[in-house]
């Protein structure tokens, strides 16, 4: 997120610091980066230098389980696994007051990649060959399984004859509720192909496998000394490969294409969610905004 949440105090979250991971801090800055989570950098006292996740209002059970996962894959010898590290108690994640989960990772000297970025062809070819070392793990205990739904689906408003009473929460609401009204018949053609791909893919349950969720290029780091690390693991999931490899070595399946289509519903509703509700008109909701009307626009 590129707006730092304005009721999280600093001194708070460098006591969750310390009381979590005996972390002293030194300096603690914030990150202007991605997208769902607040990010910082800190550098604690002894001069090592840490990433911090912030997640606003996540279930921590479900963050906890994702993460703990993740640690124990890199536990496992997956070394391109950029997972939280553990506390003490080996939980994963402090949550704060106010529902702020903060998780804390070593930071990774080297290369960053853009969302839209094509990834050089040898870095390509070492993340294929990673996630196919990820599929063929054991699936640690405890680690989600996607239930292949679609979160704040219902806030599209489709499910009645009107958008019941007018979005009016912040100055990005009405003009979403009338791009949504606009594209209602195009969003209830993607939900309905959706809908009739899920008995497909989880016909095939028996094969699935631990996933990562969204392996793009803003995901993958380049060390500066070589190899590949692969970040943000609070989507990872028991699911079909295809889940990861869409993004990379697509193919012409039914599981491929559900995916994509999740992809779009899925930024669709969390963007229909953050605009709808309370907000402010800060880069996060122009973001939210641009995204949104990238994806509804072309279809008009």
């Amino acid at each position: 997120m590129f707006a730092e949440p304005p009721d999280l105090d600093r001194a708070a979250l460098a006591e969750a610091l310390h009381s979590g991971w005996g972390l002293t801090v030194a300096t603690l800055e914030y990150a202007p980066v991605g997208y769902g989570a607040h990010h910082y950098r800190v550098r604690d006292t002894a001069g090592v230098e840490w990433f911090v996740n912030v997640a606003a209002g996540p279930d921590p059970d479900a963050l906890e389980r994702a993460f703990g996962t993740a640690a124990a894959l890199a536990e496992a010898g997956l070394e391109f696994v950029a997972a939280p590290r553990r506390r003490p108690d080996g939980r994963c994640l402090t949550v704060m007051a106010g529902g702020y989960a903060v998780s804390v990772t070593g930071l990774i000297d080297g290369v960053s990649h853009g969302f839209g970025d094509a990834l050089p062809e040898p870095a390509r070819a070492e993340l294929l060959a990673a996630l196919g070392r990820l599929h063929a793990m054991p699936v640690p205990a405890d680690t989600p399984v996607d239930r292949l739904i679609i979160p704040h689906r219902d806030e599209l408003g489709l499910h009645g004859d009107e958008l019941g009473e007018p979005w009016s929460d912040g100055p990005y609401s009405r003009r979403t509720r009338e791009i949504v009204a606009l594209r209602r018949g195009f969003l209830e053609e993607l939900l309905a192909r959706y809908d009739a791909l899920v008995p497909v893919v989880t016909a095939a349950r028996d094969a699935w496998v631990v996933t990562h969720g969204e392996p793009h290029p803003g995901n993958v780091m380049l060390p500066a000394g070589g190899g590949l690390r692969l970040i943000d693991w609070d989507t990872v999931a028991v699911a079909p490969p295809q889940r990861d490899l869409w993004m990379v070595a697509p193919d012409d399946s039914p599981t491929t294409a559900l995916y994509r289509l999740r992809w779009t519903l899925t930024d669709v509703c969390a963007f229909v969610h953050e605009l709808r509700g309370p907000h402010v008109d800060d880069e996060d909701a122009r973001l939210a905004w641009r995204e949104l009307s990238g994806y509804l626009t072309p279809a008009i």
